[in-house]
């Protein structure tokens, strides 16, 4: 899973020139002062690397360990002070973030399966976090 995830932000490092997300297909959305992307599905993996630098947050979603068809991941991610600053559904295993720095708490939930975790984003720094999830009965 981490495997997966490092080889998409080093693909997309090694890239150089970033692509545009529309020419790409995807879709930039923006809520409380903060830029982001979901998907991730299929081919669009590969979109998602050509833009990964752009974003130094990145969501990554797995279900038992596996890079998976997921989607429909409720995230909430909130400020120092806990306020929410963006929620959202993810429209794939990929969920990107253009935060400015600081401490943020990010919440996700799929299946009835919560998880948070809080970490410092700083400068431009890449901040990769995997949640993995357990595959429904």
């Amino acid at each position: 899973m981490k495997r997966f995830a490092a080889a998409l932000v080093l693909a997309a490092l090694v890239q150089g020139a970033a692509a545009n997300e529309e020419a790409l297909g995807i879709k930039v959305h923006k809520q409380g002062g903060i830029n982001y992307i979901t998907g991730g599905l299929g081919e669009e993996a590969h979109a998602f690397a050509e833009v990964a630098q752009r974003y130094p947050v990145q969501l990554f979603f797995t279900v038992d360990g596996e890079h998976a068809q997921i989607r429909d991941v409720k995230v909430v991610v909130r400020d120092v002070k806990g306020d929410v600053t963006l929620e959202a559904k993810s429209d794939g295993p990929l969920f990107y973030l253009d935060t400015p720095s600081g401490r943020w708490t990010f919440e996700v939930e799929w299946n009835g399966q919560k998880q948070t975790k809080t970490k410092d984003q700083t400068g431009r720094r890449y901040l990769v976090l995997d949640f993995d999830f357990k595959k429904p009965d």
